[in-house]
């Protein structure tokens, strides 16, 4: 295996210590990339740190980003967290990958692009799914006109799922499901289908304990013309964990799992099915373009712009629920 660009004798700081950490863990071990774990618990950052091979472990996250090893920092931390713990790597000279959603608003969002453009360092968002082989392999079909013009793209994501801690309170969280982990389908549908220019979105009564909704059915009229729908719900008790997406054009369908282990296409060229079994969650080819635009300057496919327009979705939708009608957006 070959040595990282983020190696030369530095590494990636990780702000936080939960399940998402975990991830970027896993994925800069298999390209070489020392890790340094940060928690505002100290016993937890080392215990973060024995059980993924960090080489060192930090109480405090000042602490950390000031550490001479340190280039880089991937912000872990809740919603309400990312824009200064984003801001404090920023000013300590590092690059910085939040993880989604870029911020709880706009504002929050705007104060962090500027952050990254004062300090003249690369600002990108944890959009696995950007990454995701499955995804990139429909991105690419469509870019082909493999399926015709493009008509309609339902991205489904329904299961049952209970929280805890941070994710119980509505100023930490920012919002739910939606701007939580539907966020990734709302990324997809723009870089499938193209921007939204008209959305409307509902919920229906709550199941699960969250900081915000628990469900969002979002319908969009795209710039193209053609319709997405994203239904995602962490409150559907009894449906299988098989979700897919599907996207139907003039001349055939895609169909693809959300897992990102499989797409299957149909259309006039007959029927094709393509597995994908090297890193489906997209987390090593992340970070390796992470590190691409760190040594190239050049904005990452899934920059902070992106995140902004992912995030200015979410909160079309959650001001469609609160006033019970479509909500316009500048394409």
């Amino acid at each position: 295996m070959l040595a990282s660009n983020l190696v030369a004798a530095r590494g990636l700081v990780l702000l936080g210590c939960g399940w998402i950490a975990r991830r970027h863990a896993v994925a800069a071990r298999r390209l070489g990339v020392p890790v340094l774990a940060a928690s505002r618990d100290l016993a937890r950052a080392r215990a973060f740190a024995r059980a993924h091979g960090a080489v060192a472990a930090f109480g405090s996250y000042a602490e950390a980003v000031s550490d001479p090893r340190a280039c880089a920092a991937v912000v872990c931390t809740p919603h309400d967290r990312h824009l200064a713990d984003a801001r404090l790597a920023l000013e300590a000279g590092l690059h910085v990958l939040v993880e989604k959603p870029i911020a709880r608003t706009l504002e929050e969002a705007d104060r962090m692009l500027a952050a990254a453009r004062g300090a003249g360092r690369v600002l990108m968002v944890a959009e696995n799914f950007r990454f995701m082989p499955a995804f990139r392999h429909v991105a690419a079909l469509l870019a082909a006109g493999g399926v015709g013009a493009l008509r309609e793209l339902h991205l489904v994501a329904r299961g049952f799922r209970a929280h805890a801690g941070w994710r119980l309170a509505p100023e930490a969280m920012g919002g739910g499901a939606l701007i939580d982990g539907g966020i990734h389908y709302l990324h997809t549908l723009r870089w499938w289908g193209g921007e939204a220019r008209r959305v409307f979105a509902l919920r229906p009564p709550q199941t699960v304990a969250l900081g915000g909704e628990d469900c969002v059915d979002l319908l969009a009229e795209l710039a193209s013309g053609a319709v997405g729908l994203v239904a995602n719900s962490l409150g559907s008790r009894g449906v299988p964990r098989v979700q897919w997406s599907t996207v139907t054009g003039a001349e055939g369908a895609c169909f693809a799992d959300n897992r990102g282990r499989w797409v299957l296409v149909r259309g006039t060229g007959g029927t094709r099915l393509r597995w994908f079994v090297r890193d489906t969650r997209g987390h090593v080819a992340m970070l390796r373009a992470f590190e691409d635009a760190m040594a190239t300057g050049v904005a990452p496919e899934s920059d902070g712009v992106s995140g902004r327009q992912d995030l200015a979705l979410v909160l079309a939708a959650y001001r469609s629920i609160a006033e019970r009608r479509p909500v316009d957006l500048a394409c």
